[in-house]
């Protein structure tokens, strides 16, 4: 006897990531602190929010998509960095440079989502990326499900976890799952397990916890909101985009 069964995940169109071509400079910050490491990656997260470029710090280099004349020049104005002058045009490999693949894409996939009323939270230590509707209005948000009120300044939203699965022969999957943080809407930021906890909210937020038929309804709601005619396009700030299939596919199990 087969079984259908729903997966939770995106396809992609083709092998994108075959032929996935950066640009590259060495580059040393100075001094090598926290400090200096914070303010890189704020100008980093803004050429990628201006479309200017998609670029990531690995290794002492700087590997780019979009401008990399512009991403250069700021990083050396800022003064934390020495930039050498050595440019290369480098063809990323998925056994070497896994994590700089997935750090561009979701670069590129932030300021996308910006534009439909998203943000992304890059946490730390995380493969897993969360993804919440904090920029569409609160009001429609409830009107479709998408939030619950549960206090004076707290809100449970409905939001994605996302995860770019990149196979050696270049393909991909975009794991998908949902994401429900309880939101301290002065703040804008989701409460920690332990102010939850001190909250008293354990047992308010394990009763919204959906049924899994109704996970999926909202699961497809939210990729509604972020799909064009059930395609998710993402482009990188040189013009290269990856395109995804907004529908899960159905494997049938013995």
């Amino acid at each position: 006897m087969y079984e259908n069964i729903v997966v939770n995940y995106l396809n992609v169109d083709g092998k994108p990531f075959e032929n996935f071509i950066v640009t590259t400079y060495p580059v040393g910050i100075r001094p090598p602190n926290e400090v200096n490491m914070r303010k890189l990656y704020d100008i980093l997260r803004q050429l990628s929010s201006e479309g200017i470029a998609d670029a990531e710090f690995k290794r002492d280099t700087i590997f780019v998509k979009g401008d990399d004349e512009e991403a250069i020049n700021r990083i050396r104005i800022s003064e934390i960095a020495y930039v050498g002058e050595e440019r290369k045009t480098l063809k990323l490999e998925v056994s070497n440079d896994l994590n700089i693949m997935r750090a561009l894409f979701y670069r590129a996939l932030s300021r996308y989502l910006e534009k439909r009323g998203f943000k992304l939270l890059w946490g730390r230590r995380r493969k897993w990326k969360k993804i919440l509707p904090l920029d569409i209005t609160l009001e429609k948000l409830l009107d479709q499900e998408l939030a619950l009120m549960i206090g004076n300044d707290l809100v449970l939203y409905r939001g994605l976890y996302v995860l770019l699965e990149i196979f050696d022969d270049g393909g991909a999957i975009l794991w998908v799952d949902l994401y429900s943080p309880i939101i301290k809407l002065s703040e804008q930021r989701p409460l920690s397990s332990r102010e939850a906890k001190l909250l008293g909210l354990r047992d308010t937020y394990t009763s919204y916890i959906p049924t899994p038929r109704k996970r999926f309804e909202i699961l497809n709601k939210l990729l509604r909101i972020i799909c064009d005619e059930s395609k998710l396009i993402i482009k990188f700030a040189d013009g290269y985009s990856i395109t995804f299939t907004c529908t899960f596919p159905t494997l049938r199990v013995h």
